[in-house]
């Protein structure tokens, strides 16, 4: 009995086998031999074997297959693809292989994917991922969704959002369309530096034509989360918008999101009290900051402990925590609460003297400011913000007296 020939080297012989098979019937067609069907586009004819169509594409094996008229004669027309494009294709079908290039890719994946060339469509897919970049991403995308090619439209749509800073100042992203604008808009996954960069897209593609366009400010305004927005900052943008009807509508929407209703009668809610309007979203920059607190002296006790007033800040983007600007008062024992976009340090303590100071931090400017203080000192309170307003609730203003005590500061 004679040894078995091994797996890999029976596996070596049938591919190629298949490869001579292929150049051989490559070779016939060129040559004009066998060839049982004669493809016209335009002024150009193309020969070609019907098997080797029908195996290779769907759409060559339903047209040539019995019932269509096609079957029964040896010619084909075919439309809507250009012949340099054709013999492209008609190349790979009896070569498996292809000159994929910038200039050439959209026309192949468009005529590829109107043949049902599959493994075509997907060689065109990888090829187009690997040239994307901010400045030609929205057309790829535009492409993808106009083609139905998930794959594509996904890896594209995905780079959008991580890169999205960059894309909405390019000159593509003005020529979305309102719904992939608002589809985009809407995403969880914008890798934002903060909302205004959403405001600002929204705000560019409006008045980039807004003769037309003023008109759906309403809807692609919505997806955008007005509360994280410094009220000063939204005032200033719209009053530099040249459009009147769009300023007067811009000013309109901003008092319908930032007016709560305060008749239980009313039963429209403010939008950004919805809970997915009040939060930055999944992938945005986040920032957690440690404000002051105290530290034992080395090898001191804890009666030796010293307030701090240096602040420390982690960013969620660079995972790195770094030093910011410092309280003016160190303290511990305070409180702190966010108001939009701004931090509020508020009481605390230090050396057993107990404060009413409240201090304001301002990531725009990265300074500490003195607001008002409390109506009487405090350490160890709870504050919180709502409706506009920082509330301050309880105090401790000895380590055996505690009281309980509500103040609105603003």
């Amino acid at each position: 009995m004679e040894p078995a020939v091994p797996l890999s080297a029976s596996l070596r012989a049938v591919e190629k086998h298949a490869q001579l098979v292929l150049q051989q019937m490559d070779k016939m067609r060129q040559q004009l031999q066998f060839c049982d069907l004669h493809i016209h586009i335009g002024q150009a004819v193309f020969g070609a074997h019907k098997l080797v169509l029908a195996a290779s594409s769907p759409y060559f094996a339903a047209l040539l297959s019995g019932g269509m008229k096609e079957s029964l004669c040896d010619v084909v027309r075919l439309q809507a693809v250009e012949p340099a494009i054709f013999q492209l294709l008609l190349d790979f079908i009896y070569s498996g292989s292809v000159l994929i290039s910038p200039e050439n890719v959209q026309e192949l994946m468009t005529a590829a994917d109107m043949l049902q060339l599959n493994h075509m469509v997907a060689l065109c897919c990888d090829f187009l991922k690997e040239q994307i970049e901010p400045g030609n991403c929205v057309g790829f995308f535009q492409f993808s969704e106009q083609l139905a090619c998930q794959p594509l439209l996904d890896f594209t749509e995905s780079f959008i959002h991580a890169h999205f800073p960059e894309v909405q100042q390019g000159d593509e992203f003005q020529a979305l369309t309102k719904e992939q604008l608002i589809r985009l808009l809407r995403s969880e996954e914008l890798c934002i530096e903060d909302e205004h960069q959403v405001f600002a897209a929204a705000m560019s593609w409006l008045q980039k034509d807004t003769a037309t366009r003023k008109r759906h400010v309403v809807e692609v305004l919505e997806p955008v989360r007005v509360s994280l927005l410094p009220p000063q900052r939204l005032q200033k943008n719209i009053e530099e918008v040249k459009d009147f009807s769009l300023r007067v509508a811009l000013q309109t929407l901003l008092r319908e999101y930032c007016e709560p209703s305060l008749s239980p009668k009313d039963k429209k809610l403010c939008s950004f009290l919805q809970t997915s309007r009040v939060r930055p979203r999944r992938k945005a920059r986040k920032f957690l900051y440690a404000i002051g607190g105290y530290t034992r002296l080395q090898g001191g006790r804890w009666s030796d402990s010293r307030a701090l007033s240096c602040v420390e800040r982690f960013d969620t983007f660079s995972q790195y925590w770094s030093t910011v600007s410092s309280l003016h008062q160190a303290r511990n024992g305070m409180s702190a609460a966010v108001l939009e976009g701004k931090i509020y340090v508020v009481g605390g303590e230090k050396d057993s003297m107990i404060f009413d100071c409240v201090e304001c931090y301002d990531p725009v400017s990265k300074q500490w400011t003195a607001v008002p203080s409390l109506n009487q000192p405090r350490c160890g309170l709870g504050v919180c913000s709502c409706h506009g307003a920082i509330y301050a609730m309880g105090e401790r203003r000895s380590s055996n007296n505690r009281m309980l005590y509500l103040q609105c500061i603003w």
